[in-house]
């Protein structure tokens, strides 16, 4: 299992599933595009990989790397 947290700059990356779905988090992921099948981009890290931008459905991101572990990619 692979999450978008351990993704590197460049990694075009398809969201398969999400880790805890029944929380506060994941319905905030949803509220901001993330969905199974959905394209994510990893555009730039943080020097210590705390904080990623990321571009999901045309718009760009800044997502802590803690909430990112969630979030299961292939």
């Amino acid at each position: 299992m692979k999450t978008l947290d351990k993704a590197k700059k460049g990694d075009r990356l398809k969201i398969v599933g999400f880790v805890g779905q029944q929380d506060k988090v994941f319905r905030r992921f949803v509220e901001l595009g993330f969905s199974r099948g959905e394209k994510v981009e990893v555009l730039h890290s943080s020097l210590a990989n705390k904080v990623f931008l990321i571009e999901i459905r045309g718009y760009v991101l800044s997502v802590r790397r803690n909430l990112l572990e969630r979030v299961v990619v292939e």
